[in-house]
Parts: structure tokens; sequence; C-alpha cells
């Protein structure tokens, strides 16, 4: 079966809420232990892949997050890349990748040790890369403390290109309240592995999420309240959706990627009390198929 292209940029700023599923959607998850694996690796892999990472929730069998990817500006620096590796894999193997560089280099190879490092450029500020090396380094986390080896995850992740601030922050808001939804918590607050939870309990990295998005969100959206009871209700539109944000938003990201998905019945649709969100999608595939 033909499956729909991603929508996303690779030569500017973008923003998207990303949601992916256990296999079978069995609580792999659910040990807080495990959890703990993952905050951690979507902090390195944050780091190394240069994403900035506003809100998450992680759940017992599949993840929230709200991020952005920033446009590359211009080429990493050699030196940049050897500091994100060791944030991703560790000083001692950052040591041995300058190692073997040195010895490439030493024999007259640089050709292969510009290779590698330009491979590792090639996973950084890109959705699809981010979200790849994230799940390979939770999951080499999780075999170790799991005998599993089994498929972890259902599928291909999801992603929607999120607009202006006062949807990102809507967004945020309703990844924060997933376990709300779910009926774990009563609260977003009362919930040790979101964003708010997380940094309400002591975690630095939940904080610095927090503070990054309100620098982003702060000055464009102000004191404005958010509709809660619209935000706890599960929305198709932004879990699964393509786009999401104003009208205005929409209609210019379907006329921009219009020649990428070729849909022709495309349009905004209007999510109660929070937005519009992208409706009507065609396969490509399918269109051909029916022409």
């Amino acid at each position: 079966m033909a499956r729909t292209r991603r929508i996303k940029f690779t030569d500017r700023d973008a923003f998207h809420h990303v949601t992916s599923r256990i296999a079978g959607r069995r609580m792999l998850l659910a040990d807080p232990e495990v959890k703990r694996e993952m905050l951690d690796a979507l902090e390195r892999t944050a780091e190394f892949s240069g994403v900035k990472i506003g809100a998450f929730a992680i759940m017992d069998n599949h993840f929230h997050m709200v991020l952005q990817v920033p446009a590359p500006a211009g080429t990493v620096p050699e030196a940049e890349v050897l500091r994100r590796y060791a944030a991703l894999m560790g000083a001692k193997a950052s040591l041995r990748l300058e190692s073997h560089l040195r010895n490439l280099r030493a024999k007259g190879d640089s050709l292969a040790a510009e290779g590698e490092i330009a491979r590792l450029r090639a996973r950084m500020n890109d959705l699809s890369q981010f979200v790849k090396t994230f799940k390979e380094e939770f999951g080499r986390r999780f075999r170790r403390l799991r005998p599993y080896t089994g498929t972890i995850w259902e599928g291909r992740f999801r992603s929607t290109l999120v607009g202006e601030a006062e949807y990102l922050r809507r967004c945020a808001a309703y990844v924060e309240l997933n376990p709300v939804r779910a009926g774990l918590t009563g609260s977003a607050e009362g919930y040790a592995w979101n964003t708010v939870g997380a940094a309400r309990r002591g975690s630095a990295f939940a904080k610095r999420c927090r503070e990054w998005l309100l620098s982003v969100i702060g000055h464009s959206c102000g004191d404005s309240p958010l509709d809660e009871r619209a935000l706890t209700r599960r929305i198709a539109q932004i879990s699964g959706g393509k786009l999401f944000g104003s009208a205005a938003f929409v209609s210019e990201m379907l006329g921009f990627f219009s020649e990428k998905v070729r849909s022709r019945s495309a349009r905004a649709r209007k999510v109660k009390g929070l937005g519009y969100a992208s409706h009507g999608w065609v396969l490509a595939a399918r269109l051909e198929k029916a022409a």
C-alpha cells in the first residue's frame, strides 16, 4: 500500500507534533526505569540532532513530542559535530571517533575522514533522522534492560506541521494533557513523565524544554487562556493530521505542498475551539490509479 509523504521543510525552521506507538500497543514503556531511559535518550538525541524539544509526554505504549527542527545554518563545523556526537554516544565513543579520523588522515585518506563527518552531519537538522536516531538510541537502552528481541515500534511515526506560536502553545498543552485524557491523573502537573510534571519534579531537561517553549510563544500569546475542555478530548487532526494552525497557515501549506502530495480535495478544516487542520489528503498512488 502506498503511504503519504512526510510533510517537512529542509530549508527553514519548522515546528512539529510527533507521535509513535509501540508495536501491538504493548505496554513496553510502563516501567519508570524504561521511561527514565527514554527521557535521557531524548535529551541526548535532541542535542546531537540540533532539535529543540518544547513538550513531551511518555505514556506506557506511545510517546508525544512538540519540537522545532531548525534549518541548517551553514555547514556544521567538525568540532561541533564531535561535540554533538559525544552528547549522544558519550565521551569515550567520541574519543574513539577522533582517533579514527586522525588515523585516516595520517594515512593520507582525508576523503574517508570527511565522509565519516558528512554522514554524521546528514543526521542533523532533519525530522526523520532525528526520530530514527532517537528510536535507535532508545532501542539499545531498552534491550539492555529487557531480554527483548522483537520489533519495538509500530510502523512509521506520525508528524503534524504546526503553524504560528498560538497553535504551537495549544499543541504543547494537548500533549501535556495526554495522561489526563487517558485517566491517569487529574492534571497535567500530576503526571511524572510529561514536560510540566517532570519539570515540577526537578528534571533539568524538562525545565529547559519549558523555558525554550515559553521563549518562543510568550511574547506572541500573552496571557490568553487555553480552552482546556477542548484540549482534554482526543483530536485526530492534532494526533495524526498533516497540518495544524490558523486557516491562513493551513491554506498556505496546502498550496505549498500540493505538488508533493498531489491532493485534489485538501482544504482547511475547523477544529472546534482550537484552530484549523488539514483535511482531504489523497495518496498520490491512489490518484494515479484512478486516472
